[in-house]
């Protein structure tokens, strides 16, 4: 299945789902139609591989207190950003000049955001834990201008389900 780009078909609902329960493999979708996909090539999310209609890009997780993520295009040597990975407040990244942030949006609904330089919401997520279906994400219909969209989608699931992770491995040490 080919990727498609949201400016091709734009649509303001998708869907986070993990096709097969055994593999860390998650998909963006909407209907038969794929936008962005997440390959946690490690257990522990360390390397993860992003793809979308645009390019391939890799993931390195580092840091044990600090932890940061870079991100590069797929068989580059040179990062294309990096990104401290702060799940309890605000995590920043640029992207080709545009700066956006990734934050908790409402507490109570449990929804994350990025948000572009002017707080404005361009996606917010729902996540969920009921079968395949892993997590809503609405795009806001101001941003279909906006080229880095399919990478922040699947930058900002990867965050949440290193978040999810997180969670799990907090519960397992109680």
């Amino acid at each position: 299945m080919e990727y498609k780009f949201l400016k091709d078909n734009p649509v303001t609902i998708l869907q986070l789902v993990k096709p097969e329960i055994t593999k860390k493999y998650y998909e963006i979708v909407v209907g038969n139609d794929r936008y962005a996909s997440i390959d946690l090539l490690h257990d522990e999310g360390t390397l993860v591989r992003l793809e979308t209609a645009g390019a391939s890009y890799t993931i390195k997780r580092m840091g044990f207190f600090l932890p940061y993520v870079t991100l590069r295009k797929d068989k580059d040597v040179e990062d294309l950003a990096m990104s401290k990975l702060n799940l309890n407040g605000k995590s920043t990244i640029t992207l080709n000049g545009n700066r956006y942030s990734f934050t908790h949006f409402d507490l109570w609904k449990n929804q994350w955001a990025w948000l572009n330089d002017k707080n404005k919401f361009i996606i917010k997520y729902k996540l969920t834990t009921e079968g395949p279906l892993r997590g809503q994400i609405e795009v806001s219909k101001d941003a279909f201008y906006n080229g880095d969209l399919e990478l922040l989608m699947a930058l900002g699931s990867y965050y949440l389900l290193q978040l999810d992770d997180e969670l799990v491995r907090q519960n397992e040490l109680k």
